[in-house]
Protein backbone atom coordinates (compact mmCIF):
# COMPACT_ATOMS: atom_id res chain seq x y z
CA UNK A 1 0.00 0.00 0.00
CA UNK A 2 2.52 2.58 0.93
CA UNK A 3 4.70 1.49 -2.61
CA UNK A 4 1.90 2.10 -4.44
CA UNK A 5 0.93 5.72 -2.69
CA UNK A 6 4.77 6.71 -3.05
CA UNK A 7 4.27 5.65 -7.18
CA UNK A 8 1.26 7.73 -7.57
CA UNK A 9 2.54 10.86 -5.65
CA UNK A 10 6.48 10.84 -7.06
CA UNK A 11 5.39 11.76 -10.66
CA UNK A 12 3.40 14.81 -8.92
CA UNK A 13 6.05 15.91 -7.17
CA UNK A 14 8.70 16.22 -10.03
CA UNK A 15 5.99 17.86 -11.66
CA UNK A 16 5.18 20.59 -9.15
CA UNK A 17 9.43 20.58 -8.86
CA UNK A 18 10.17 20.91 -12.43
CA UNK A 19 7.50 24.24 -12.01
CA UNK A 20 9.24 25.56 -9.16
CA UNK A 21 11.80 29.06 -9.54
CA UNK A 22 14.75 28.35 -8.11
CA UNK A 23 15.90 31.70 -8.87
CA UNK A 24 14.60 33.31 -5.42
CA UNK A 25 17.40 35.73 -4.14
CA UNK A 26 16.59 36.93 -0.43
CA UNK A 27 15.99 40.17 -0.07
CA UNK A 28 16.37 42.74 2.94
CA UNK A 29 13.02 44.28 2.84
CA UNK A 30 13.22 46.45 6.07
CA UNK A 31 11.54 49.58 6.04
CA UNK A 32 14.66 52.63 5.92
CA UNK A 33 13.15 55.20 4.96
CA UNK A 34 13.19 58.17 7.30
CA UNK A 35 10.51 58.26 10.46
CA UNK A 36 8.88 61.45 11.57
CA UNK A 37 6.76 62.55 14.28
CA UNK A 38 2.84 62.81 13.50
CA UNK A 39 -0.39 63.18 14.52
CA UNK A 40 -2.27 60.09 13.33
CA UNK A 41 -5.46 60.33 15.27
CA UNK A 42 -7.01 63.71 17.07
CA UNK A 43 -10.24 64.08 18.88
CA UNK A 44 -11.77 67.40 19.54
CA UNK A 45 -10.14 70.64 20.97
CA UNK A 46 -11.93 74.25 22.56
CA UNK A 47 -13.66 76.32 20.09
CA UNK A 48 -11.99 79.75 21.07
CA UNK A 49 -13.75 82.29 18.61
CA UNK A 50 -16.80 82.76 16.35
CA UNK A 51 -17.61 84.75 14.17
CA UNK A 52 -20.78 85.48 12.13
CA UNK A 53 -20.92 86.45 8.42
CA UNK A 54 -22.52 86.22 5.03
CA UNK A 55 -25.08 83.83 7.41
CA UNK A 56 -22.19 81.48 8.51
CA UNK A 57 -20.51 80.49 11.18
CA UNK A 58 -16.64 80.42 11.05
CA UNK A 59 -15.40 79.03 14.68
CA UNK A 60 -11.54 78.45 15.43
CA UNK A 61 -11.52 75.07 17.10
CA UNK A 62 -8.05 74.28 18.12
CA UNK A 63 -6.29 74.57 14.67
CA UNK A 64 -9.11 74.11 12.50
CA UNK A 65 -11.15 76.46 10.89
CA UNK A 66 -14.88 75.24 11.32
CA UNK A 67 -17.62 76.59 8.65
CA UNK A 68 -21.20 75.93 9.84
CA UNK A 69 -24.56 77.02 8.30
CA UNK A 70 -27.90 77.81 9.70
CA UNK A 71 -28.08 76.90 13.55
CA UNK A 72 -24.60 75.23 13.52
CA UNK A 73 -24.36 72.53 11.13
CA UNK A 74 -20.87 71.72 10.18
CA UNK A 75 -20.51 72.10 6.46
CA UNK A 76 -16.77 72.41 6.20
CA UNK A 77 -13.24 71.96 8.13
CA UNK A 78 -9.83 73.19 6.79
CA UNK A 79 -6.59 73.49 9.01
CA UNK A 80 -4.72 76.58 9.44
CA UNK A 81 -1.54 75.22 8.49
CA UNK A 82 0.05 72.05 8.56
CA UNK A 83 -1.03 69.04 11.26
CA UNK A 84 1.22 69.04 14.26
CA UNK A 85 2.75 72.39 13.80
CA UNK A 86 -0.26 74.81 13.92
CA UNK A 87 -1.73 76.43 17.40
CA UNK A 88 -5.16 77.44 18.22
CA UNK A 89 -6.84 79.76 16.40
CA UNK A 90 -8.36 82.76 19.29
CA UNK A 91 -9.59 85.32 17.16
CA UNK A 92 -10.81 85.99 13.41
CA UNK A 93 -12.16 89.23 11.57
CA UNK A 94 -13.42 90.04 7.81
CA UNK A 95 -10.85 92.79 6.65
CA UNK A 96 -10.82 93.62 2.89
CA UNK A 97 -13.38 90.76 1.98
CA UNK A 98 -10.96 88.12 3.40
CA UNK A 99 -11.29 86.06 6.32
CA UNK A 100 -8.05 86.93 8.48
CA UNK A 101 -7.34 84.49 11.74
CA UNK A 102 -4.93 84.66 14.50
CA UNK A 103 -3.02 81.69 15.56
CA UNK A 104 -2.21 81.98 19.08
CA UNK A 105 1.08 83.39 19.46
CA UNK A 106 2.02 81.48 16.14
CA UNK A 107 0.83 83.96 13.64
CA UNK A 108 -1.35 85.87 11.35
CA UNK A 109 -3.15 83.61 8.79
CA UNK A 110 -5.39 84.62 6.10
CA UNK A 111 -8.41 82.76 3.93
CA UNK A 112 -9.82 83.98 0.65
CA UNK A 113 -13.59 83.32 1.25
CA UNK A 114 -14.70 84.19 -2.45
CA UNK A 115 -16.93 81.05 -1.72
CA UNK A 116 -17.67 81.71 1.64
CA UNK A 117 -18.46 77.94 2.42
CA UNK A 118 -14.84 77.13 0.94
CA UNK A 119 -12.31 79.17 3.05
CA UNK A 120 -8.69 78.87 0.70
CA UNK A 121 -5.57 79.54 2.94
CA UNK A 122 -3.58 82.37 1.01
CA UNK A 123 -1.36 83.64 3.02
CA UNK A 124 0.40 83.32 6.50
CA UNK A 125 3.04 85.65 8.75
CA UNK A 126 4.62 84.30 11.89
CA UNK A 127 5.82 86.24 14.72
CA UNK A 128 9.48 86.46 13.97
CA UNK A 129 8.57 88.34 10.64
CA UNK A 130 5.82 90.08 12.46
CA UNK A 131 8.06 90.89 15.42
CA UNK A 132 5.68 90.10 18.26
CA UNK A 133 3.13 87.54 19.42
CA UNK A 134 0.04 87.93 17.87
CA UNK A 135 -3.05 87.07 20.12
CA UNK A 136 -6.17 89.39 18.84
CA UNK A 137 -7.32 91.61 15.72
CA UNK A 138 -9.18 94.47 15.77
CA UNK A 139 -10.42 96.76 12.81
CA UNK A 140 -10.57 100.52 12.98
CA UNK A 141 -12.12 102.17 9.77
CA UNK A 142 -9.97 100.57 6.85
CA UNK A 143 -7.44 99.73 8.95
CA UNK A 144 -6.44 95.66 10.61
CA UNK A 145 -4.33 95.84 13.70
CA UNK A 146 -2.93 93.15 15.12
CA UNK A 147 -2.80 93.17 19.05
CA UNK A 148 -0.53 90.96 21.59
CA UNK A 149 3.02 90.33 23.39
CA UNK A 150 5.84 92.66 22.24
CA UNK A 151 3.27 95.58 21.10
CA UNK A 152 0.19 96.86 18.22
CA UNK A 153 1.06 96.12 14.53
CA UNK A 154 -0.56 98.12 12.05
CA UNK A 155 -0.72 95.47 9.47
CA UNK A 156 -0.81 98.60 5.71
CA UNK A 157 2.15 99.50 7.28
CA UNK A 158 3.48 97.17 9.42
CA UNK A 159 4.30 99.86 12.08
CA UNK A 160 4.72 98.59 15.75
CA UNK A 161 3.41 100.72 18.78
CA UNK A 162 3.98 100.05 22.20
CA UNK A 163 6.63 97.94 21.78
CA UNK A 164 7.62 95.25 23.96
CA UNK A 165 4.35 95.68 26.02
CA UNK A 166 1.77 92.91 26.20
CA UNK A 167 -1.32 94.54 24.65
CA UNK A 168 -5.15 94.02 23.59
CA UNK A 169 -7.67 95.52 21.30
CA UNK A 170 -7.38 98.55 19.57
CA UNK A 171 -10.24 101.08 19.65
CA UNK A 172 -11.01 104.88 18.56
CA UNK A 173 -10.53 107.03 21.31
CA UNK A 174 -11.44 111.13 20.81
CA UNK A 175 -7.68 111.43 21.94
CA UNK A 176 -6.50 109.20 19.01
CA UNK A 177 -6.35 105.28 18.62
CA UNK A 178 -5.73 103.82 21.83
CA UNK A 179 -4.95 99.80 23.18
CA UNK A 180 -5.28 97.91 25.96
CA UNK A 181 -1.44 96.93 27.76
CA UNK A 182 -1.83 95.45 31.07
CA UNK A 183 -4.42 97.47 33.63
CA UNK A 184 -4.27 100.83 31.37
CA UNK A 185 -5.21 102.24 28.08
CA UNK A 186 -3.12 103.77 26.10
CA UNK A 187 -2.72 105.90 23.25
CA UNK A 188 -0.53 104.26 20.35
CA UNK A 189 1.53 107.18 18.99
CA UNK A 190 2.89 108.35 22.66
CA UNK A 191 1.93 105.73 24.77
CA UNK A 192 -0.16 108.27 27.23
CA UNK A 193 -2.13 106.88 29.80
CA UNK A 194 -5.78 107.86 28.69
CA UNK A 195 -8.32 105.67 31.01
CA UNK A 196 -8.11 102.06 33.04
CA UNK A 197 -9.17 99.02 31.46
CA UNK A 198 -7.80 95.23 31.05
CA UNK A 199 -10.50 94.51 27.64
CA UNK A 200 -12.25 97.07 25.51
CA UNK A 201 -14.36 96.48 22.36
CA UNK A 202 -16.55 98.96 20.58
CA UNK A 203 -19.87 99.12 20.75
CA UNK A 204 -23.27 101.35 19.69
CA UNK A 205 -23.01 105.26 19.23
CA UNK A 206 -19.44 105.52 20.17
CA UNK A 207 -19.40 103.78 23.56
CA UNK A 208 -16.95 100.98 24.60
CA UNK A 209 -17.71 97.98 26.23
CA UNK A 210 -15.08 97.62 29.05
CA UNK A 211 -13.82 95.17 31.60
CA UNK A 212 -11.07 96.04 34.49
CA UNK A 213 -9.93 93.01 36.19
CA UNK A 214 -9.04 92.40 40.08
CA UNK A 215 -7.60 89.78 42.21
CA UNK A 216 -11.49 89.10 43.50
CA UNK A 217 -13.30 90.02 40.07
CA UNK A 218 -13.75 92.37 37.65
CA UNK A 219 -15.96 95.62 36.94
CA UNK A 220 -17.58 95.57 33.77
CA UNK A 221 -19.51 98.46 32.35
CA UNK A 222 -19.48 101.69 29.38
CA UNK A 223 -16.78 103.78 28.06
CA UNK A 224 -17.78 106.90 26.31
CA UNK A 225 -15.29 108.18 23.94
CA UNK A 226 -13.51 110.01 26.29
CA UNK A 227 -12.29 106.55 27.92
CA UNK A 228 -14.28 107.69 30.96
CA UNK A 229 -16.36 105.10 32.52
CA UNK A 230 -20.21 105.78 32.15
CA UNK A 231 -21.54 103.08 33.86
CA UNK A 232 -20.96 99.74 35.20
CA UNK A 233 -20.88 96.67 37.69
CA UNK A 234 -18.89 94.19 39.51
CA UNK A 235 -19.01 90.93 38.16
CA UNK A 236 -17.13 88.21 40.44
CA UNK A 237 -15.58 85.87 38.20
CA UNK A 238 -12.18 86.19 36.28
CA UNK A 239 -13.60 86.84 32.82
CA UNK A 240 -12.52 85.20 29.41
CA UNK A 241 -13.85 87.44 26.69
CA UNK A 242 -15.86 90.80 26.35
CA UNK A 243 -17.86 91.19 23.85
CA UNK A 244 -20.01 93.81 22.02
CA UNK A 245 -22.98 92.22 19.75
CA UNK A 246 -25.03 94.83 18.15
CA UNK A 247 -26.28 96.81 21.46
CA UNK A 248 -25.45 94.13 23.78
CA UNK A 249 -22.48 93.61 25.95
CA UNK A 250 -21.34 90.25 26.61
CA UNK A 251 -18.92 88.73 29.32
CA UNK A 252 -17.79 85.42 29.34
CA UNK A 253 -16.34 83.34 32.25
CA UNK A 254 -15.39 79.93 33.33
CA UNK A 255 -18.63 79.29 34.77
CA UNK A 256 -21.27 81.33 33.32
CA UNK A 257 -22.10 85.08 31.53
CA UNK A 258 -23.79 87.87 32.16
CA UNK A 259 -25.02 90.40 29.24
CA UNK A 260 -26.66 94.08 29.04
CA UNK A 261 -28.67 96.15 26.99
CA UNK A 262 -26.49 99.08 25.99
CA UNK A 263 -28.87 102.24 25.57
CA UNK A 264 -27.87 106.16 25.83
CA UNK A 265 -24.55 104.95 26.70
CA UNK A 266 -26.01 102.84 29.83
CA UNK A 267 -26.52 99.25 30.84
CA UNK A 268 -30.18 97.68 31.47
CA UNK A 269 -32.15 94.30 31.11
CA UNK A 270 -29.26 92.41 32.38
CA UNK A 271 -29.52 88.49 32.27
CA UNK A 272 -27.68 85.91 34.01
CA UNK A 273 -27.00 82.34 32.94
CA UNK A 274 -25.03 79.60 34.10
CA UNK A 275 -22.77 77.91 31.61
CA UNK A 276 -18.89 76.31 32.20
CA UNK A 277 -16.62 76.91 29.10
CA UNK A 278 -18.24 79.48 27.41
CA UNK A 279 -15.47 81.79 24.85
CA UNK A 280 -16.82 83.54 22.44
CA UNK A 281 -20.62 84.89 21.31
CA UNK A 282 -21.73 86.41 18.37
CA UNK A 283 -24.98 87.54 17.33
CA UNK A 284 -27.47 85.00 14.72
CA UNK A 285 -30.75 87.52 14.84
CA UNK A 286 -31.92 90.21 17.45
CA UNK A 287 -32.79 86.91 19.61
CA UNK A 288 -30.36 83.97 18.78
CA UNK A 289 -26.50 83.81 19.58
CA UNK A 290 -24.12 81.49 18.40
CA UNK A 291 -22.03 80.42 21.95
CA UNK A 292 -18.70 78.73 21.50
CA UNK A 293 -16.54 77.34 24.08
CA UNK A 294 -14.47 74.06 25.41
CA UNK A 295 -18.03 72.94 26.04
CA UNK A 296 -18.60 72.59 22.48
CA UNK A 297 -20.93 74.73 20.65
CA UNK A 298 -24.65 76.13 20.80
CA UNK A 299 -26.78 78.67 20.24
CA UNK A 300 -28.53 80.72 23.17
CA UNK A 301 -32.00 81.73 23.10
CA UNK A 302 -31.76 84.85 25.20
CA UNK A 303 -35.49 85.70 25.75
CA UNK A 304 -38.14 84.26 24.96
CA UNK A 305 -40.21 84.00 21.43
CA UNK A 306 -42.92 81.41 19.47
CA UNK A 307 -40.02 78.84 19.64
CA UNK A 308 -39.26 78.40 22.85
CA UNK A 309 -38.38 79.67 26.40
CA UNK A 310 -35.29 82.62 26.82
CA UNK A 311 -32.43 81.72 28.86
CA UNK A 312 -31.89 78.67 27.12
CA UNK A 313 -29.23 76.55 25.10
CA UNK A 314 -30.37 74.42 22.23
CA UNK A 315 -28.97 72.43 18.99
CA UNK A 316 -25.66 72.02 21.48
CA UNK A 317 -22.89 69.81 20.09
CA UNK A 318 -20.42 68.82 22.96
CA UNK A 319 -17.13 68.33 22.40
CA UNK A 320 -14.03 67.25 24.50
CA UNK A 321 -12.51 70.74 25.05
CA UNK A 322 -11.40 70.87 28.55
CA UNK A 323 -9.39 68.04 29.58
CA UNK A 324 -8.11 68.29 33.31
CA UNK A 325 -7.89 64.27 34.13
CA UNK A 326 -6.55 61.58 31.97
CA UNK A 327 -6.60 57.73 33.19
CA UNK A 328 -5.61 54.81 30.12
CA UNK A 329 -5.78 51.46 30.33
CA UNK A 330 -4.12 50.12 27.18
CA UNK A 331 -7.00 50.57 24.79
CA UNK A 332 -9.04 53.60 26.02
CA UNK A 333 -8.48 56.98 27.76
CA UNK A 334 -11.05 58.72 29.98
CA UNK A 335 -10.54 62.02 29.74
CA UNK A 336 -12.54 65.80 31.21
CA UNK A 337 -13.34 67.97 34.07
CA UNK A 338 -15.65 69.61 35.19
CA UNK A 339 -17.37 69.94 32.07
CA UNK A 340 -17.79 65.93 31.72
CA UNK A 341 -15.84 63.20 30.97
CA UNK A 342 -14.78 61.27 27.78
CA UNK A 343 -14.16 58.43 26.96
CA UNK A 344 -12.05 57.59 23.73
CA UNK A 345 -11.14 53.94 22.18
CA UNK A 346 -7.41 54.70 20.81
CA UNK A 347 -7.97 55.95 17.19
CA UNK A 348 -11.85 56.10 17.74
CA UNK A 349 -14.37 58.32 18.50
CA UNK A 350 -14.82 59.78 21.30
CA UNK A 351 -18.41 59.66 23.24
CA UNK A 352 -19.49 61.69 26.66
CA UNK A 353 -19.15 59.12 29.71
CA UNK A 354 -20.52 58.82 32.93
CA UNK A 355 -16.90 57.25 34.27
CA UNK A 356 -15.28 59.88 36.32
CA UNK A 357 -11.72 59.99 37.70
CA UNK A 358 -9.73 60.25 41.07
CA UNK A 359 -8.66 63.41 41.37
CA UNK A 360 -5.54 62.03 42.94
CA UNK A 361 -3.83 60.71 39.32
CA UNK A 362 -1.43 63.49 38.68
CA UNK A 363 0.88 63.16 35.09
CA UNK A 364 4.13 61.30 35.42
CA UNK A 365 6.97 63.47 36.59
CA UNK A 366 9.84 61.12 35.66
CA UNK A 367 11.24 58.64 33.38
CA UNK A 368 13.17 56.08 33.48
CA UNK A 369 15.96 55.16 30.54
CA UNK A 370 18.95 53.54 29.54
CA UNK A 371 20.93 56.79 29.37
CA UNK A 372 19.60 58.75 32.62
CA UNK A 373 16.64 59.46 34.45
CA UNK A 374 14.39 62.68 33.59
CA UNK A 375 12.64 64.93 36.09
CA UNK A 376 10.38 67.67 36.11
CA UNK A 377 12.58 70.36 38.27
CA UNK A 378 10.88 71.32 40.90
CA UNK A 379 12.13 75.32 41.06
CA UNK A 380 13.40 76.75 44.29
CA UNK A 381 10.45 77.51 45.45
CA UNK A 382 10.79 81.10 46.06
CA UNK A 383 7.27 83.36 45.11
CA UNK A 384 9.74 85.84 43.02
CA UNK A 385 11.10 83.63 41.19
CA UNK A 386 8.41 81.19 39.60
CA UNK A 387 10.72 78.74 38.00
CA UNK A 388 8.84 75.27 38.93
CA UNK A 389 8.74 73.40 35.90
CA UNK A 390 9.83 75.18 33.51
CA UNK A 391 13.11 72.63 32.40
CA UNK A 392 13.72 69.35 32.55
CA UNK A 393 16.62 67.37 34.29
CA UNK A 394 18.84 64.13 33.39
CA UNK A 395 20.83 62.68 35.82
CA UNK A 396 22.41 59.67 34.21
CA UNK A 397 25.90 57.15 33.67
CA UNK A 398 27.05 60.03 31.37
CA UNK A 399 26.22 62.86 33.65
CA UNK A 400 23.70 65.46 34.53
CA UNK A 401 21.69 67.29 31.18
CA UNK A 402 18.76 69.93 31.39
CA UNK A 403 16.01 70.81 28.54
CA UNK A 404 13.71 73.56 28.76
CA UNK A 405 10.57 74.01 25.85
CA UNK A 406 11.94 78.00 25.87
CA UNK A 407 10.16 81.20 26.04
CA UNK A 408 9.52 80.75 29.81
CA UNK A 409 7.39 77.72 28.97
CA UNK A 410 6.41 74.87 31.31
CA UNK A 411 7.07 71.03 31.24
CA UNK A 412 3.57 69.03 32.14
CA UNK A 413 4.53 65.21 31.80
CA UNK A 414 7.23 62.46 30.74
CA UNK A 415 7.52 59.21 29.38
CA UNK A 416 9.97 57.13 28.49
CA UNK A 417 8.81 55.64 24.40
CA UNK A 418 11.50 52.91 22.49
CA UNK A 419 14.53 54.28 24.30
CA UNK A 420 13.50 57.74 24.17
CA UNK A 421 12.58 60.76 26.19
CA UNK A 422 8.65 62.33 25.31
CA UNK A 423 8.16 65.76 26.80
CA UNK A 424 4.27 67.29 26.91
CA UNK A 425 4.18 70.66 27.40
CA UNK A 426 2.89 73.82 26.98
CA UNK A 427 3.18 74.39 22.91
CA UNK A 428 2.97 70.39 22.44
CA UNK A 429 5.45 67.27 22.68
CA UNK A 430 8.86 67.40 21.88
CA UNK A 431 11.27 64.00 21.39
CA UNK A 432 14.59 64.35 22.96
CA UNK A 433 17.63 61.55 22.76
CA UNK A 434 20.97 61.31 24.21
CA UNK A 435 23.94 62.73 21.52
CA UNK A 436 26.62 60.01 21.38
CA UNK A 437 29.30 61.86 22.87
CA UNK A 438 33.41 60.96 22.16
CA UNK A 439 34.97 60.07 24.56
CA UNK A 440 38.86 61.85 24.18
CA UNK A 441 40.45 62.30 27.66
CA UNK A 442 41.83 59.40 30.00
CA UNK A 443 42.92 59.67 33.66
CA UNK A 444 46.38 58.72 34.42
CA UNK A 445 45.70 55.04 34.14
CA UNK A 446 44.57 55.35 30.80
CA UNK A 447 41.32 54.77 31.38
CA UNK A 448 38.35 56.89 29.88
CA UNK A 449 36.58 59.65 31.48
CA UNK A 450 32.90 60.06 30.87
CA UNK A 451 31.71 63.03 30.07
CA UNK A 452 30.14 65.14 32.80
CA UNK A 453 27.61 66.54 30.82
CA UNK A 454 24.52 64.43 29.00
CA UNK A 455 24.05 66.04 25.81
CA UNK A 456 20.12 66.50 24.47
CA UNK A 457 19.24 66.53 20.58
CA UNK A 458 15.73 67.09 19.56
CA UNK A 459 14.40 63.90 17.58
CA UNK A 460 10.88 66.06 16.59
CA UNK A 461 8.52 67.54 17.83
CA UNK A 462 4.81 68.72 17.72
CA UNK A 463 2.84 71.25 18.31
CA UNK A 464 -0.26 70.99 19.68
CA UNK A 465 -2.89 73.72 21.34
CA UNK A 466 -3.88 73.79 24.93
CA UNK A 467 -1.16 72.44 26.24
CA UNK A 468 -0.52 68.71 26.42
CA UNK A 469 -0.80 67.63 30.26
CA UNK A 470 -0.82 63.77 30.04
CA UNK A 471 1.17 61.14 27.45
CA UNK A 472 0.21 57.54 27.64
CA UNK A 473 2.82 55.57 26.37
CA UNK A 474 1.24 53.04 23.11
CA UNK A 475 1.50 49.27 23.97
CA UNK A 476 2.55 48.78 20.69
CA UNK A 477 5.39 51.04 20.97
CA UNK A 478 6.14 54.11 18.20
CA UNK A 479 4.25 56.44 19.91
CA UNK A 480 1.94 57.68 22.31
CA UNK A 481 -1.88 58.57 23.10
CA UNK A 482 -1.73 62.97 24.38
CA UNK A 483 -3.79 64.70 26.65
CA UNK A 484 -4.08 68.37 25.94
CA UNK A 485 -6.09 70.51 27.93
CA UNK A 486 -8.16 72.94 25.76
CA UNK A 487 -6.42 71.15 22.54
CA UNK A 488 -8.47 67.64 22.67
CA UNK A 489 -6.74 63.74 22.95
CA UNK A 490 -5.48 61.61 20.23
CA UNK A 491 -2.19 59.35 19.11
CA UNK A 492 1.09 60.53 18.09
CA UNK A 493 3.45 58.03 16.37
CA UNK A 494 6.30 58.37 14.24
CA UNK A 495 5.63 56.97 10.66
CA UNK A 496 7.77 57.53 7.26
CA UNK A 497 8.29 60.35 6.23
CA UNK A 498 5.29 61.80 3.36
CA UNK A 499 3.00 58.58 4.58
CA UNK A 500 -0.22 60.00 4.52
CA UNK A 501 -1.55 59.68 8.49
CA UNK A 502 -3.97 56.58 9.33
CA UNK A 503 -6.61 59.72 10.14
CA UNK A 504 -6.79 63.55 9.69
CA UNK A 505 -8.09 65.68 12.53
CA UNK A 506 -10.65 66.87 9.91
CA UNK A 507 -11.98 63.29 9.03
Amino acid sequence: MTRRLVRAVLPVLLLVAGCLDNTYVKEDRTDRRPRVLAITDQEGGAHDCVLIHDRLWYVGQASRLLVLEGRGALVKSVEAGPIGKTGAITDLVIHRGDLVGVVSGDAVVRWDIANPRAPVLIDRIDAKTLGMQPWSLSIVGSDLFISGRGGVLRASDGRLFLKGEATGGVVASVQGLAAVSGRQVRLLEDGKFVGAASALDPGPAGVFGFALSGSKGSTVGVMGPDMRERMAEVFSASIVRLRVTGNRLWVLAEDGLATWSIADGGMSDPVYAKVKGARDVAALSDNLYAMVGSFGRAVYRLHDDRDGSGDAFTDVKREPGRLDQSVFDGRRIVAGSIEGYWLYPIRGKATLSDKTIDVTQLPENKATLAWGTATIEVGDGKPETPDEARAVRIDGPAGKGRWSPGANGWVNCLAAIDGQLWVGHWRGITVLRQVPSLVTEEDDDGKPIAPKQVELEVVDELRIPGSVTWLHPLRTGGGAAWVSRFGGMGVAEFVPEGETPKKSPTD
